[in-house]
């Protein structure tokens, strides 16, 4: 049996209990839930305790109140076996929430029939209207990177060398302004014909609350314009892709490509030795796939979204606004 408990520390002890637990979990790290926290999102995180009093399982939750209920979000949580808050999570909910409350989970980890079977044996369902695949793509990172790069697909590196011919300066972002980020993305929205990936205000709280947690590099021209940026977020073992953007000269330069290899090498020497490249969409974003896919990364499936509604209607209205309305962006 687990007991939750609220924490109420520091940030930097929340982060070193998450790593004891789950390492290398970028989405429930205490940087993570301050961002969120800073763009509408009530971050409330809770511990859970066996009765010898081992920390088992840890759920940054992200709240709102909708449709006169609490919505919960916790991305890449909870931390820890499944076996470990399957039961008892929704228990905590609805003894703190009462009944109108609603739960998305997304678990970033391969999964198993067994997790599946836990979570459906404990009143968990897979949701109707996802929000993402529940695909990525993971490259790895350990090894020499002359042996890393021969896992890249011929014309990956054949565009990587390329790319080495038009004196681009791929740079560590020390200073990045966000009102130059967002341009990149809306001359990028532009030529592919793309819907706002994202604000001037959620690329500065993002550089703002992430901290040392963002790794953000950018690709200069060999005039100092602004072609491309490229960002990832720390997790100890692991790194995560958090921004790409290009702008429609990156293309003809082969920008993204050396802009990529440039940041997951520094990842790398972070200490990072697995690079989540954010998710993966064979069929609807093929492009980007196959640049993914390209680098040498090789596909996984996540355990990834399942919900649970204290009141059963509540699932399908809920989680049908979380999609169309981007809850969750």
């Amino acid at each position: 049996m687990v007991n939750w408990t609220v924490f109420e520390g520091a940030a930097a002890a929340w982060d070193e209990v998450l790593a004891a637990v789950e390492p290398g979990n970028f989405y429930q790290c205490h940087a993570w839930g301050e961002y969120r926290g800073g763009m509408g999102w009530q971050p409330l995180r809770l511990i859970g305790r066996r009765g010898d009093g081992a920390v088992v399982t840890l759920a940054q939750m992200l709240l709102r109140r909708r449709l006169g209920a609490t919505v919960v979000w916790i991305p890449g949580g909870p931390a820890g076996d499944t076996a470990c808050w399957a039961q008892t999570l929704p228990q905590m909910l609805r003894a703190r929430f009462g009944a109108a409350c609603y739960c998305r989970v997304n678990l970033l980890r391969e999964g198993t029939a067994a997790t599946a079977d836990t979570l459906r044996g404990c009143g968990w369902r897979p949701p109707s209207a996802r929000l993402g695949t529940g695909l990525s793509l993971e490259l790895d990172l350990q090894g020499a990177a002359a042996e890393r790069l021969t896992l890249a697909s011929r014309n990956w590196r054949r565009n990587l060398r390329r790319s080495t011919k038009y004196g681009l300066s791929i740079e560590l972002w020390r200073e990045p302004d966000p009102a130059q980020m967002v341009s990149i993305y809306r001359d990028m929205e532009s030529y592919k014909g793309l819907a706002a990936q994202s604000s001037e205000q959620a690329l500065g709280a993002m550089v703002e609350r992430l901290g040392p947690r963002l790794l953000l590099f950018r690709c200069l021209d060999d005039e100092g314009h602004l072609l491309a940026l490229r960002a990832a977020g720390l997790a100890g073992p692991r790194a995560w892709d958090l921004l790409a953007a290009a702008s429609r000269a990156a293309r003809k330069l082969y920008a993204s490509h050396a802009l990529f290899w440039a940041l997951t090498e520094a990842c790398r020497d972070r200490g990072a030795t697995a690079y989540d490249l954010g998710g993966a969409d064979p069929t609807g974003n093929k492009g980007v796939f196959d640049f993914k896919c390209g680098s040498g990364a090789h596909l996984i499936e996540y355990a990834g979204e399942w919900e649970w509604a204290g009141i059963p209607l509540l699932a399908q209205a809920v989680g049908m606004m979380m999609k169309s309305r981007g809850l969750v962006a």
